[in-house]
Formats: C-alpha cells, structure tokens, sequence
C-alpha cells in the first residue's frame, strides 16, 4: 500500500479545550509524504499541514502565518499536540497500526502482542479482538500513548478503522478520527503536495 486519501470528521480535547472539525488527509508512503486539510463545519479553511519526511508547513488561515520547521520541536506541539513520530503519524492516519524495530515479540497474555528492543525493554503493545485478531489497543510504554482502532472496513482488499481514537495523558490530549471514506493506491499528482503560502500570510519558523 503506498499512497491512500481520506475525509471525515476530528475531534480533538486538550487541557480543557474540545474541538470538532472537517478532515481531507493524501498519504504517499514512498517518499514519505503527508498532507492534511482541516476545515470548519460550514467549510472555513482553518490549517493545511504538510509532513515531508520530518519537515513541517502548517498555514494556518485563522492567523494568517505560514509555519516551517520540523516535527517534535516545541512549536509543532501547538498544531500536533499528542507526541508522534512519523510512523506514528502515519499509522494513525492510515487508520491502521505500524509495528516499531523490535528484536523480539512475546506474548504475556491471551490476544495481546508485546515487542521488545534488545535490551528487553517493551516497545509497543499490541491488544487484539478476539474474534477476529484485528488490532485493538496500541500501547507505546515509554510515551504513555495509546491508540484504539475499531469498526473495521476493507477496500481492495486493504483492512482500515474507520473509527481511530489516540490518548496523550502527558499533553492530555485526546484525538478522535472518524472517517466517512478510505481510497487505496490511487496516482496522486505532485501538486497534491505542495503548500504554497497564501499574499499576506506572515512566513515563521516553528519554535
């Protein structure tokens, strides 16, 4: 699977703030690309993001700043609030969990995998339904993050959530995705990719 479109809807609550809004999200996992249109629910543009590899673009329209920089910096948290690594992006966005560089696999109970590095310290948890072994929970111990994948479809034959919940206790974030379509490998054009800086959007780094 190397490229794939979603829409739907995102709730996000965070430190006492909840919001809810329209999400259009392009992936192409070769080379690594992610962008994100989020809008209001009469359609007002609210923020473009880009991923490129680690490389962050975010416009957003309601301050009317272009922000670049890179994903994990203390800046990006204002816009990623939950702590995620690019696989950790994509997974969530993809609707569907990607096991981290482990060195061993254990399970220490019933339908539950746990992932290892070499120093025997557990990477990821993966929890799975019983009744069909899709993936559950995904657990990542040294973040404290956990993410929750439910009411499965299949299109050409790839399996996705439609519905994705991710808890951040440290930021107290919690995000929730419900998607209302899913579109696998289709060709995307290259100007999908490109976030171009609107007149009289103020240019910032991310800090």
């Amino acid at each position: 699977m190397d490229t794939f479109f979603s829409s739907g809807r995102l709730s996000l609550k965070t430190k006492g703030s909840e919001s809810s809004s329209s999400i259009l999200i392009v992936g192409s996992k070769n080379p690594f690309k992610l962008k994100i249109e989020i809008t209001h629910a009469w359609g007002r543009p609210l923020l473009h993001i880009m991923i490129h590899d680690s490389e962050l673009q975010i416009l957003s329209f309601t301050e009317k700043k272009y922000y670049h920089g890179h994903l994990g910096t203390p800046g990006s948290l204002r816009f990623f609030p939950a702590r995620l690594d690019p696989d950790q992006i994509w997974a969530l966005l993809r609707a569907y969990p990607v096991l981290r560089k482990y060195s061993r696999a254990v399970s220490l109970k019933g339908n539950q995998i746990t992932l290892l590095n070499g120093k025997a310290e557990r990477v990821q948890v993966v929890d799975l339904y019983q009744e069909s072994s899709l993936p559950r929970l995904v657990s990542f111990p040294e973040q404290g993050t956990k993410v929750s994948f439910s009411d499965f479809e299949s299109n050409s034959g790839l399996k996705y959530a439609r519905k994705i919940s991710l808890d951040d206790p440290k930021t107290e974030t919690i995000l929730a995705l419900k998607l209302k379509q899913m579109v696998f490998n289709k060709a995307l054009p290259e100007s999908i990719f490109k976030l171009e800086k609107p007149k009289g959007f103020e240019m910032l780094p991310l800090r």
